[in-house]
């Protein structure tokens, strides 16, 4: 079976990764229950694990994969992803180069981790199928890697990327909120979903929440003078200013619950879900 770039990138990614001791049949349970539940994008994730039981393990999940047209992609190894007809291969920061790996097998795609605001704007550059921003909280995937936190999120997605990307690391559905709200729109997940202790309830509640995410307001809402005006996507708040043609001089903004009197408000990234209300002062002074 061959690599299909016709199979869509979701947003509730999972890496699976067997854990140690487990039962091969019991981990491939837990990842059909993953994907019945709504996980929409997989990755096989098998650490130091030598190529012949990578490839006999990554032959069976790509089977679950693909009879639901879900995409499927092997993490490290462009060899292991060659050989099971993987959809794509994830590489880190110290893996492969991704021009390699697409002289090597030009028809994976190829996704790329990203820790550090250098690092997404190199993959910008680099332009693979999507890119992972994270871990956004520690994990135990990752042991050492500080946490690039919520803040980094909020960098990615102020960057508005031509190109899918998840928020990764210690994502469940009790930190899942604060993700979204920092600019991200698909999600990874690794122990929220594989751990959990019914898969395909747990990905089903991840889903349903990116759901409601996707039908809530993609840029911020703003009123002039109480009156809901149009405005361009994506600009700061200085840049806002500037492009309605309104002087910080001349008006108090209030940005969510945060109040700025007339020339006193910083600039900031505007995100999807803000609420901005700007009042024109008028006459002299």
């Amino acid at each position: 079976m061959q690599a299909n770039p016709t199979r869509p990138l979701g947003v509730l990614y999972l890496v699976a990764t067997p854990r140690a001791g487990q039962p091969e049949p019991e981990f491939l349970a837990r990842v059909e229950a993953a994907l019945d539940g709504g996980v929409d994008t997989l990755q096989l994730r098998c650490k130091d694990w030598e190529a012949a039981p990578y490839i006999a393990l990554g032959e069976k999940v790509r089977e679950l994969a693909h009879a639901r047209n879900i995409p499927f992609f092997i993490n490290d190894r462009v060899d292991v992803a060659v050989a099971v007809g993987a959809d794509g291969v994830h590489l880190g920061q110290n893996d492969l180069p991704v021009r390699w790996a697409r002289e090597l097998a030009p028809q994976l795609r190829v996704g790329r981790s990203t820790h550090r605001p250098e690092d997404a704007e190199a993959a910008l550059r680099e332009a693979p199928a999507y890119f992972a921003a994270g871990p956004v909280h520690a994990t135990p995937t990752k042991p050492g890697r500080a946490a690039a936190g919520l803040e980094y999120v909020r960098h990615v997605a102020a960057l508005t990327p031509p190109l899918p990307w998840y928020a990764i690391g210690g994502i469940d559905l009790h930190t899942l909120d604060a993700v979204l709200d920092a600019g991200a729109t698909r999600v990874a997940v690794v122990r929220a979903v594989l751990d959990a202790p019914d898969p395909a309830q747990a990905a089903q509640a991840l889903r349903v929440r990116l759901s409601a995410n996707a039908l809530a307001p993609l840029t911020a809402t703003l009123h002039v003078n109480g009156t809901p005006h149009p405005h361009t996507p994506g600009l700061t708040l200085h840049a806002l200013l500037h492009d309605l043609a309104i002087s910080r001089e001349r008006v108090a903004i209030a940005v969510n619950d945060d109040f700025h009197p007339g020339g006193q408000a910083p600039d900031r990234p505007l995100y999807a879900g803000d609420n901005v209300e700007i009042v024109r002062v008028i006459g002299g002074g």
